[in-house]
């Protein structure tokens, strides 16, 4: 169940169930609606809030524990430490919103051993930041002050105990010590007066923390990197405690994986010539390790802006990354790094974040890889969130933006249909000129299906035999048809049509006078010239022809099977041409009309038109009520479509 604080935040509506209670606060998930969505990986707003109420002791005379936490959010800004978003008074509980971050309690057993060691490589980037920069101990190092953000990505919380180390003393460090982490406070930090170490020592208990249960091979290194911290960052005389920016030096630190990870970071100091030979590298490096870590932990980097807007990133991994992995393969593409389920989980948030990027070149480097991860959406992510995008890109003056988004409109068509890729009034303006036909009942919205499919692919929705050689005698029966009249070409039709030869007979007037006018006798030359050519295995007699001659002049149409389909169309050729007694009558130039005698023949007698006279009727008039009839009614809307109301 939701409710509305009446914040500063406008539309923030706030889980009632805490994700997690301590000492000070209390951690919930909250959703800030029709807000900017970059508070949130996952685009719909999400953030946390963090409510704490009013607690007594000596550190906190000034202000609460979570006011002293929020004040050092807003004042020290890094990559690494948990981002502010803002704060408020509600009567006595002050309330704190911070990006979407989860306790790492919560998903350190989920965490693969890389994930684990790139996240204690970002909690030493903070905590360097705050003692090299800064010049602020942390005093509360744990898993209890460490969050995972909505991308995977390990922040740095807990600076309730945040202070300069001027001020670090026994005495400070003695009164925080009751909250902070029994297993992370130093022995001997009361033996000396000033301990500027205390962050070193917890942080080698951290490192023993989160790789409990792991094995030394499941990390580079792993087994000399923990036997380095319990030696130099425990060490029991504070004063030879290495300065933690020099771990970074370590080789725990600078395998493979966390190097590209490092790269992609940092990837605005490099120069040219680093990027693209990291870029034409990245991806055969990258198949050695697990996907959905590879995704979560450098999915987000390898589709930043600066990834992006690279020449090499565009031609050698951008095309791997922005593609599903799938086993077809055609045509040498590229296949996809990414399998479907985990570029739905990780990938395709940040596709939708990057639909709302203006920026041109960003734009159509999506438009050119659109068809190849649009199925990865679901109908409402693309009715309200990529339609709406792309729709806006056809009111730019880039054509060749505006060229590409119609082409990605076009593959929207399809999935969410017209009515909601174009919306308006629409009508048939086209038709099917195609001959009537059993092979042409098919649906117009199965034709772009049937383009892709071959004929094998699809159901037969009748008997389907085996195809039987025509002899010689059966091609040459075969009807001769007149030309398809214009406007109905059919690909069925010129399939069926003659060949070659057999064209240029009908197309010849020179052959009809060829023509025998007697059937029979025309029937008797057909058999006379298959002979015994049409039979190349056997031989056959004088009496095998006989009874061949007298088979075709007593075959009627009633006794031929309907199987025979070939059989049929001969036999009637045959019946048609019996009822002719000269061929040469059908031909139009022998037709006996003699219209010379009579030079007055009306040839357009059937053409004129008969004009009726109109009957008139008298009305009486009507009182002009227009005024009152005419209105228009408010639901129609003339500009529902892509019309001239652009700027709505």
């Amino acid at each position: 169940m939701m409710g509305n604080e009446n914040s500063q935040l406008n539309g923030l509506e706030v889980e009632e169930k805490a994700t997690e209670i301590t000492d000070f606060w209390s951690h919930y998930q909250a959703t800030i609606k029709d807000s900017c969505r970059y508070f949130s990986f996952k685009g719909d707003g999400s953030v946390s809030v963090f409510k704490g109420e009013i607690v007594l002791g000596p550190l906190w005379n000034i202000s609460s524990p979570l006011e002293k936490f929020s004040n050092n959010l807003l004042k020290y800004r890094h990559p690494c430490i948990v981002r502010y978003i803002s704060s408020w008074q509600q009567r006595s509980t002050f309330h704190l919103a911070t990006e979407y971050v989860q306790p790492l309690s919560h998903v350190l057993s989920s965490q693969t051993p890389l994930q684990i060691c790139i996240g204690l490589n970002n909690i030493l980037r903070a905590l360097v930041f705050l003692h090299d920069q800064a010049g602020m101990s942390h005093n509360n190092v744990s898993v209890s002050s460490i969050y995972v953000s909505g991308d995977g990505q390990w922040k740095l919380g807990g600076l309730q105990y945040l202070c300069p180390f001027s001020e670090l003393n026994a005495a400070y460090l003695k009164h925080a010590r009751i909250h902070r982490y029994d297993k992370a406070v130093d022995p001997n930090e009361d033996a000396t007066e000033k301990n500027s170490k205390v962050d070193q020592y917890a942080f080698a208990v951290l490192v023993d923390d989160v790789f409990k249960g792991c094995s030394d091979g499941d990390v580079p290194h792993l087994k000399e990197f923990t036997n380095y911290c319990k030696q130099n960052l425990q060490n029991p005389d504070c004063e030879k405690r290495p300065k933690l920016s020099e771990l970074f030096k370590d080789n725990f630190f600078n395998h493979e994986f966390i190097s590209i990870y490092k790269f992609l970071n940092f990837l605005p100091i490099k120069s040219d010539e680093e990027k693209s030979e990291f870029f034409a590298n990245v991806i055969r490096n990258l198949k050695c390790y697990d996907e959905a870590t590879v995704a979560k932990q450098l999915g987000g980097l390898l589709l930043s802006r600066l990834t992006l807007l690279d020449s090499t990133a565009r031609k050698d991994v951008l095309p791997f990354i922005l593609k599903p992995k799938d086993d077809r393969i055609q045509n040498g593409e590229h296949t996809g790094f990414f399998c479907l389920n985990v570029f739905k989980e990780h990938v395709k948030p940040r596709l939708l974040q990057l639909f709302g990027v203006r920026d041109s070149q960003i734009r159509m480097l999506l438009l050119s890889h659109f068809n190849k991860f649009v199925h990865v959406f679901s109908h409402e992510e693309l009715s309200h969130h990529i339609l709406p995008e792309l729709l806006l890109g056809i009111k730019d003056t880039d054509d060749s933006l505006v060229a590409s988004t119609l082409i990605c409109l076009s593959e929207l068509v399809p999935i969410l249909g017209a009515d909601t890729v174009v919306g308006g009034k629409r009508s048939k303006f086209f038709t099917d000129g195609r001959p009537k036909s059993k092979s042409n009942h098919l649906k117009p919205e199965n034709d772009l299906y049937l383009a892709n499919k071959s004929l094998r692919d699809l159901h037969a929705t009748e008997n389907v035999f085996p195809e039987r050689k025509l002899t010689n005698y059966e091609e040459n029966m075969a009807l001769n048809e007149r030309p398809t009249p214009v406007g109905g070409e059919c690909l069925e039709i010129e399939n069926m049509s003659c060949g070659p030869q057999q064209n240029n007979e009908v197309n010849s007037e020179d052959d009809w006078d060829d023509w025998d006018n007697s059937n029979r006798q025309l029937v008797m030359k057909e058999l006379e010239s298959t002979n015994i050519e049409c039979f190349t295995d056997e031989k056959i007699t004088e009496n095998d022809v006989t009874e061949m001659k007298e088979t075709i002049s007593d075959v009627t149409v009633e006794n031929i099977k309907p199987s025979k389909h070939s059989a049929l169309l001969q036999k009637a050729a045959i019946e048609a041409k019996r009822n002719i007694i000269d061929i040469s009558e059908l031909d139009i130039k022998n037709q006996k009309n003699d219209f010379k005698k009579n030079d007055d023949f009306d040839y357009f007698a059937d053409m004129m038109p008969v004009i009726e006279k109109q009957q008139v009727s008298v009305v009486e008039k009507i009182p002009d009520i227009s005024n009152k009839l005419n209105f228009v009614p408010a639901g129609s809307d003339d500009n529902e479509d892509w019309g001239e109301n652009w700027n709505e």
